[in-house]
């Protein structure tokens, strides 16, 4: 059955790879990644102390194998990792200084 554990487990991924600047296995064939991160243990970052401790306690919440434990997107939302998330619009000026490369 799946629900939203399943989306939350894919937000983990997501995550990695924007930190890491691609998916996990990444060097490996698409569809032995995609099994290697649903059979194995839970990816991880390639350098875990470059990022904040705020969001690894989110990542571990997030990449939990077992879905009866992995947090819930409600559980998430009240993450202190989310609570220091500023608008949307502070992301504009990012936006705009990538175009003008």
């Amino acid at each position: 059955e799946k629900n939203e554990k399943v989306d939350v487990w894919s937000l983990g991924v997501m995550v990695i790879e924007m930190v890491d600047g691609e998916p996990p296995y990444f060097n490996e064939p698409p569809l032995q990644a995609m099994r290697r991160i649903r059979d194995n243990l839970p990816p991880r970052l390639k350098d875990i102390h470059k990022v904040s401790a705020v969001l690894r306690s989110f990542l571990d919440l997030m990449l939990v194998r077992d879905p009866v434990q992995r947090a819930s997107a409600k559980q998430l939302l009240s993450h202190p990792f989310l609570k220091l998330a500023g608008t949307p619009f502070c992301i504009v000026p990012l936006m705009r200084q990538y175009r003008q490369r």
